[in-house]
């Protein structure tokens, strides 16, 4: 269980970032916090995030906090100042946040295929507004 100031914590996420995913092609992304119990990412198709592709949405209620992208689901088992943890509820993979500065964004994907556990690390940076 979770309280609104634990899902507070996830204010790193907030900002614009750049990242490549595991084919070698850039994507950008934005995360916002528009509402206390709400956090939501775009993805948009180049550097000048004028067209959005994609997204997902993070939430808050009832002390659980749940992301959600298309149909997949998941759900934190731990969140802090600098780093989150997502289990997959109906996902293929768990993901883990953290912070490695101010500028430095890491998402580290697990999960397993063929009876091996496999994993991803992007390392994302934050794209300053002009």
């Amino acid at each position: 269980m979770f309280s609104i100031e634990d899902f507070a914590q996830l204010q790193f996420l907030v900002g614009r970032w750049r990242g490549e995913s595991a084919d070698g092609k850039p994507f950008f992304e934005e995360y916002d916090h528009p509402e206390a119990k709400v956090f939501q990412s775009h993805r948009y198709a180049d550097e000048s995030f004028a067209e959005r592709t994609d997204g997902s949405t993070i939430a808050y209620e009832d002390g659980e906090v749940t992301s959600t992208w298309g149909d997949f689901t998941w759900r934190a088992s731990s969140i802090g100042a600098d780093s989150a943890v997502f289990e997959p509820v109906n996902a293929p993979s768990r993901f883990e946040w953290r912070r490695v500065d101010e500028s430095t964004l890491e998402a580290h994907q697990r999960w397993t295929a063929e009876g091996k556990e496999q994993q991803h690390t992007i390392r994302m940076t934050r794209v300053i507004k002009i």
